[in-house]
C-alpha cells in the first residue's frame, strides 16, 4: 500500500485485505463448529442455577435491604453512600450484585431488625 504514494480508499483496502486472506493458510480453514449439543437437562439445570436473578424478591443482609429501600427513594449511589457511611464503589457493587432495586428484600433469619425504613 506503501507504493500508492497517497492515503488508499475503502475499496483499495479491501482489495488489499481480501489478497492477503486468500494468500494466508491459516486464514483459509473452516471455523471450528461446536457440534455438542446441550441437552435439555443441562439446559434446566441453567435456568434453576440463574433463577435468583429473575426473581423480583431475594433474601439478603440488611445492608442490602438498606440499600434496596433507599434507591426506591431514587437517591444516587454517592448520596446513600454517603449516608450509610460507606464507600461509593460498595454501593455500586452491592447494587450490581444483587441486581437492585428489587421490589423486596427479604432477611436473612426472617426478621425486620436492623433495617432503616421498614
Amino acid at each position: 500500500m506503501k507504493e500508492l504514494g497517497r492515503i488508499p480508499t475503502e475499496a483499495e483496502i479491501g482489495e488489499h485485505m481480501a489478497k492477503v486472506i486468500g494468500s494466508h493458510t491459516k486464514l483459509q480453514r473452516k471455523q471450528k463448529e461446536n457440534s455438542v449439543q446441550s441437552s435439555p437437562a443441562i439446559q434446566k439445570s441453567r435456568l434453576d442455577g440463574n433463577a435468583h436473578r429473575r426473581k423480583d424478591s431475594i433474601q439478603a443482609s440488611p445492608r442490602v435491604r438498606t440499600i434496596n429501600i433507599l434507591l426506591g427513594y431514587d437517591l444516587t449511589n454517592a448520596q446513600i453512600a454517603n449516608a450509610l457511611n460507606l464507600p461509593v464503589h460498595t454501593i455500586s457493587d452491592t447494587i450490581y450484585r444483587y441486581r437492585l432495586p428489587r421490589k423486596e428484600v427479604l432477611s436473612v433469619n426472617g426478621n425486620k431488625k436492623n433495617v432503616v425504613g421498614s
